[in-house]
């Protein structure tokens, strides 16, 4: 199976946020096995939707549901625009 395939068949797709319905890692991110080695599954989404994820620069999710898979609902930032984004929707502690 293609990995995109197999990627894509565990994610349900709807209105809104796309659900991880594969593994889960225990701070709640999505799981996936991707050549030989276990990475955050909206990683690959990304990958797959857009392409390499460039160096220094993270995943993030503009709606905040770890486990959300929607390209349109990732975005790429820092770990400074990452905690930016927590602060400015009041998710900071």
């Amino acid at each position: 199976m293609k990995l995109e395939e197999r990627f894509w068949s565990k994610v349900q797709k709807a209105d809104g946020c796309w659900l991880w319905l594969g593994s889960v890692l225990k701070f709640g991110y999505g799981s996936f096995k991707l050549n030989g080695h276990t990475v955050r599954a909206h990683r690959v989404a990304w990958m797959l939707s857009f392409g390499d994820i460039p160096e220094g620069k993270m995943v993030c999710h503009h709606c905040d549901n770890k486990l959300c898979m929607n390209p349109a609902h990732l975005f790429l930032g820092t770990q400074k625009d990452n905690i930016r984004d927590m602060i400015a929707k009041g998710r900071s502690s």
